[in-house]
């Protein structure tokens, strides 16, 4: 079982794969969250790196308000602003957590955009994340009505992206329900809570290798 401390490398990745950030704290990078001030989903990738680091691990956040390019193909490069500090932040991450708000059942539009660009660092078939472990997950739903019904849209369509990037995407998605915050923004709901931390935790914890 993943969850349980043991990486499983594909064998595709065991023959040609990007090389992980070795020795030291892991690294977790938090990436996504929204346009939007008070954003709650940004609020998670906050939250999930005071976890990390509470645990002895290292966490960066790289949201979208820090990729002003919009992704197109044959024009967007490497070199445009945000696009090298997001590569450089990915090189640096052991792993990710990848956090988006939920419109209309998807992901925004803003974090796929993140996503898209990345595929600007493909190595032939080796992708920016081969070789990654990412956690994915989504805000959204339930203020209006005092309800809330899972809304599987967001996260899959977050794991295929991530894995056609190369990553191992853990089948544990995290779904948070506007219902979860407060009104400062902090996620308060226990169980919400818990899933967070049981899911960084799971990312920053050292791990071996099973081929």
């Amino acid at each position: 079982d993943p969850e349980l401390g043991a990486v499983f490398v594909p064998h595709a990745l065991r023959v040609r794969s990007r090389s992980l950030p070795t020795g030291g704290p892991r690294l977790l990078l938090c990436l996504g969250g929204s346009l939007r001030a008070g954003s709650l989903s940004t609020g998670v990738l906050r939250h999930a790196a005071e976890l990390a680091r509470e645990a002895g691990a290292q966490a960066e956040i790289f949201t979208v308000r820090e990729l002003p390019t919009l992704f197109e193909p044959g024009v967007t490069r490497a070199s445009d602003p945000g696009v090298s500090r997001l590569r450089t932040h990915v090189d640096a991450a052991s792993t990710l957590l990848v956090m988006t708000p939920i419109y209309g059942g998807t992901p925004s539009g803003a974090v796929k955009n993140l996503l898209d660009v990345l595929h600007l660092f493909k190595d032939g078939d080796v992708g920016p994340l081969t070789g990654r472990r990412v956690v994915v997950g989504a805000v959204g739903g339930g203020a209006i009505t005092g309800g809330y019904e899972y809304q599987p849209g967001a996260t899959a369509t977050l794991e295929i992206a991530c894995r056609n990037l190369g990553a191992w995407v853990s089948p544990r998605h995290l779904e948070f329900s506007e219902l979860m915050f407060d009104a400062s923004g902090a996620l308060v709901d226990p169980l919400g809570k818990d899933a967070l931390r049981t899911a960084v935790h799971g990312l920053v914890a050292p791990r071996s290798v099973t081929t």
